[in-house]
């Protein structure tokens, strides 16, 4: 009678989300917090909360409702908050070595509590550990951290159901390196203008608040009057000294005003769209987006999680909003029966389109993402390359010109001083 009693099923209250990307809420029957999340994913729902009818700690926001438009995939990033990229790839490759060698799960968490990098990242992984003690499955207790990407739930509730959770963790520390090793070579590639941006304003911003005052008051004293060129340099730099105040207020109210138009989704929708039509850097940022959709894509295949739900979570990694928007559009028309490639030859660049068709083709769709997401990631690094050999001269010649125009300036104002005295 006892036993009956203690297996009688109870509520749990859930948020998840589908294979479409759509966050929903509500409650479920089951004996134990375990089988509530296999009843759950027999639905094809992936669990981010999961808490008793009645219980005290329950979310205020975990209202049940049936028809929560918001999306799963949309707020999700590679890039966590509280561990780099290349530090939480460390620890993903450690576990899957741990893993490989037979150690425990738990084992493999305590080591990742310990050895992570920064205070949230080691409480996120020792909260982990604790949960998966507590019977809970990995990916439900990650997907409560917000320092995991969202891939890595569905990723490895994927590889718990086919027994390869040392492999997805291994793919997931790939896609990780892969994504760090593009951002630190992007950010060389930088490094030399940005250095040559500050130098140049430094420099401009001496000879206009310290040379040109000094040199004209020189002048004034001498009696002479000034050439055009010299009164224009003097009058740039009396309103740069004067005004400095006035210019740096009405930039940051620019800013701010900006950043609140960007708070609307349709303005910044607006926004983005009309930045991939710009020369060259919209031709990157299309790039870029499709090197980090399709590794992703690739890395969700690989690990077992469905087309749908793989291009949902894929989406989440995209930041420009018009291009999220597109291929949203795009999940729908493979929803309809429509392949993959032909949903995407509005969206990505023909190369990585022709790899998901040649994919789809061979039946190795994963492999093909991934390849599509090097070939994305090579163009990445070329476009910026050629971008600086351009960016470059061009600096170099406009803070010439502008350092010509003052010796100019200067000289004739001398040469007229010179020849009265004459």
């Amino acid at each position: 009678m006892t036993d009956r009693a203690s297996a009688a099923p109870m509520r749990w209250r859930y948020r998840a989300a589908d294979s479409r990307g759509v966050a929903s809420s509500g409650e479920v029957e089951a004996p134990s917090e375990r089988e509530a999340v296999d009843a759950l994913r027999r639905r094809n729902l992936w669990v981010t909360e999961l808490a008793p009818v009645g219980a005290s700690n329950m979310p205020p926001n975990m209202a049940p409702s049936g028809n929560d438009s918001r999306s799963f995939a949309r707020p999700s990033r590679w890039r966590n908050r509280g561990a780099s990229n290349a530090d939480l790839a460390v620890i993903m490759r450690a576990m899957a070595t741990l893993l490989s060698a037979g150690v425990p799960l738990d084992r493999a968490l305590a080591y990742a509590a310990t050895q992570a990098v920064g205070e949230e990242a080691r409480g996120a992984f020792a909260a982990v550990r604790d949960a998966v003690r507590n019977g809970q499955a990995l990916s439900t207790a990650i997907a409560r951290h917000p320092i995991f990407p969202a891939v890595f739930a569905p990723t490895l509730a994927a590889s718990e159901v086919s027994g390869s959770l040392n492999a997805a963790l291994t793919l997931l520390a790939d896609q990780l390196e892969r994504m760090d090793a593009t951002r630190s070579r992007l950010q060389a590639a930088l490094i030399y203008p940005a250095i040559l941006a500050f130098a140049s304003i430094i420099g401009v911003s001496v000879i206009l608040l310290l040379v040109v005052p000094r040199f004209a008051v020189l002048i004034a004293d001498s009696g002479g009057t000034l050439p055009m060129s010299t009164r224009v340099l003097v009058a740039l730099s009396t309103t740069l000294a004067r005004w400095w105040w006035l210019m740096l207020l009405g930039t940051v109210l620019i800013a701010a005003a900006w950043r609140r138009w960007q708070r609307s989704d349709g303005q910044r929708a607006v926004w983005h769209a009309q930045r991939l039509t710009w020369p060259v850097l919209g031709a990157l940022e299309r790039l870029q987006a499709s090197a980090a959709y399709t590794g992703t894509l690739s890395v969700a295949l690989r690990s077992g999680v469905t087309l749908l739900a793989a291009m949902a979570l894929s989406r989440g990694v995209v930041r420009n909003v018009a291009l999220a928007n597109e291929l949203e559009r795009a999940e729908g028309r493979v929803r309809d029966g429509g392949t993959l490639a032909s949903a995407m030859e509005r969206v990505l660049p023909p190369l990585a389109v022709r790899l998901l068709d040649a994919g789809e083709v061979s039946g190795d769709l994963a492999s093909m993402a991934g390849r599509a997401a090097d070939g994305a990631d090579a163009a990445v690094q070329r476009a910026v390359a050629r971008a600086v050999l351009l960016v470059e001269p061009i600096m170099i010649l406009g803070f010439g010109g502008i350092v010509g125009f003052v010796a100019l300036a200067l000289l004739q104002a001398i040469y007229g001083v010179n020849a009265r005295t004459l």
